[in-house]
């Protein structure tokens, strides 16, 4: 059922135009400098995430700004990972996370039963 809601996503996503990029890097170019300055920034609203897909090119530790564009709390949290505490309607959460190589989902605590998640891959450089 996750994996049916999340190509529903992704593919929502993609048809809705927009000069980004759907690999989580926010331009067509690959430079993705967000207004926070973390090195990744989601959206969250109800409920769902945009990006619902984040690829980064290799593991460690970056910042996830997380802006809250909906009308109820929000949170991140990368399963088996970490996560931010919940932010409030028109709120930005900043979190440091360190990732591993794989394919892991992120996930709105509070909402997660409504399908609130997200797939974030972190690739092998070598």
């Amino acid at each position: 059922m996750r994996a049916t809601i999340a190509l529903i996503l992704v593919l929502l996503a993609a048809g809705c135009g927009g000069g980004g990029s759907s690999d989580g890097t926010g331009g067509d170019d690959g430079a993705f400098v967000p207004e926070s300055g973390a090195d990744y920034e989601l959206f969250a609203s109800e409920f769902s995430f945009a990006p619902p897909f984040l690829a980064i090119e290799k593991p460690g530790t970056y910042t996830f700004a997380i802006r809250n564009d909906g009308s109820v709390p929000h949170n991140f949290t990368i399963k088996g990972v970490g996560g931010t505490e919940d932010a409030k309607p028109g709120e930005t959460k900043i979190v440091e996370l360190t990732v591993k190589v794989g394919t892991v989902e992120f996930v709105c605590t509070l909402h997660e039963a409504e399908g609130m998640f997200g797939t974030l891959n972190v690739s092998d450089p070598g």
